[in-house]
């Protein structure tokens, strides 16, 4: 009997940073690069992963704690990267020096593509960045999915959600620290808007859904620093889990992704 797995690594999640790493096989990739590569790399290593080993890296979009490190990383050790168009504008905007383009690839939303052991989809995501997406990676029987920086969860995003085994999955604000809290206004709309982040409510909502399709291992990630607490993200997560009667490591497992280190490694697993 064979099996087919594949395991998420949170290294940094949060407003001040993401970087998560997908495995399978001999495949490697980085979703994000939103720390600096110093720090990339101290992570990497912590997880005893040579940077060299990474197939590729995958950008969800140009804000600035999603590629902050890309630019050393990628001339330091020339990795093959994968982002939209939009995304491609707004990395190559703030370069300080260029890169080999070779390394540059294209992505489309939809249109799948095989790196090593993973068949990869990006599709489209509601945020306030141009070209703006999510990943999901399919292996034989496995698959995983991370979907952060989502204004509102949209039919698109669900559809690539729906039946993964494991997801990382936005749980951004709780909404009454963010109404209660000091963010000037403008900031608050921006947030909690249809372009903005995923509030603790809506992301539980999603996943009772998600579970009840087949999805049995969740991430709570990118949480704000200043509008959420990991243990405020977990009670609602749980409250709405618990209000349809599914049970925390019988119907699901759950975990929160550390701000600023490696999270414990999450293996999802099929057997063959």
């Amino acid at each position: 009997m064979n099996n087919s797995s594949i395991t998420i690594t949170p290294l940094f999640s949060g407003s001040s940073g993401n970087a998560i790493l997908l495995s399978s096989g001999n495949t490697n990739i980085l979703v994000d690069a939103g720390m600096s590569c110093k720090k990339i790399v101290e992570a990497l290593n912590i997880v005893k992963m040579n940077p060299y080993d990474l197939s590729a890296v995958m950008i969800t979009h140009d804000h600035s704690d999603h590629i902050s490190g890309l630019d050393v990383f990628t001339r330091k050790f020339a990795i093959p990267i994968y982002a939209t168009l939009k995304t491609w504008r707004g990395i190559h905007a703030v370069e300080k020096k260029p890169h080999s383009p070779d390394l540059d690839n294209e992505i489309i939303p939809d249109e799948k593509v095989q790196i090593g052991d993973f068949v990869i989809t990006a599709f489209d995501t509601p945020h306030d960045a141009n070209g703006s997406c999510g990943y999901r990676f399919d292996t034989d029987g496995c698959s995983a999915a991370i979907a952060t920086d989502i204004g509102m969860m949209t039919p698109v995003v669900f559809d690539h959600l729906r039946g993964c085994t494991g997801i990382l999955l936005e749980a951004n604000y709780d909404e009454d620290m963010l109404w209660n809290g000091e963010y000037p206004y403008y900031l608050k709309k921006r947030i909690a808007g249809e372009n903005g982040h995923l509030c603790n409510d809506d992301c539980a909502r999603t996943a009772v859904t998600l579970c009840k399709n087949g999805t049995r291992h969740f991430i709570l990630g990118h949480l704000s620093k200043e509008n959420n607490l990991p243990q405020v993200a977990e009670r609602t997560f749980l409250r709405a889990m618990e209000d349809e009667k599914l049970v925390r490591d019988r119907d699901f497992t759950l975990r929160v992704a550390k701000r600023y280190e490696p999270t414990e490694p999450l293996l999802l697993e099929v057997m063959l």
